[in-house]
């Protein structure tokens, strides 16, 4: 991919957790709870998990963010961590846009080489 294509994937991926973080604290607000981002980050972390990503600082924050609040939901019944935690990864990446460029790609090039391989398999 190009770089210019890469920082439209990030510019969309930021905007897309801006909207689903703003959203789930206006249902915090209004319902009580936050499940949207807390879906966002399970089905994050599954990827993660799936494809043998490297942990950076962020996902590591929104996992941390994930096990806090499936202990709140457990517990109490309602979640809050993992909006204001994707608040924050949003403002961190903003600020080192160029180190999670690089490691957008690396992730990507991880996902489809990976992919690459299971076609193959198949076709075996």
């Amino acid at each position: 991919m190009t770089k210019e294509s890469l920082e439209s994937t990030l510019t969309t991926s930021l905007t897309l957790m801006l909207g689903l973080a703003t959203l789930d604290l206006a249902l915090f607000i209004w319902v009580g709870t936050a499940v949207v981002t807390v879906v966002a980050h399970a089905m994050s972390l599954w990827l993660f998990i799936r494809y043998r990503l490297v942990f950076d600082l962020v996902k590591l924050f929104e996992a941390s963010a994930l096990m806090l609040d499936l202990y709140l939901i457990n517990m109490y019944g309602y979640a809050v961590a993992s909006p204001v935690a994707t608040l924050f990864a949003i403002i961190h990446i903003s600020l080192n846009k160029n180190h999670h460029l690089a490691k957008l790609k690396n992730d990507l090039d991880k996902v489809l080489a990976s992919k690459q391989k299971d076609v193959e398999n198949d076709k075996k």
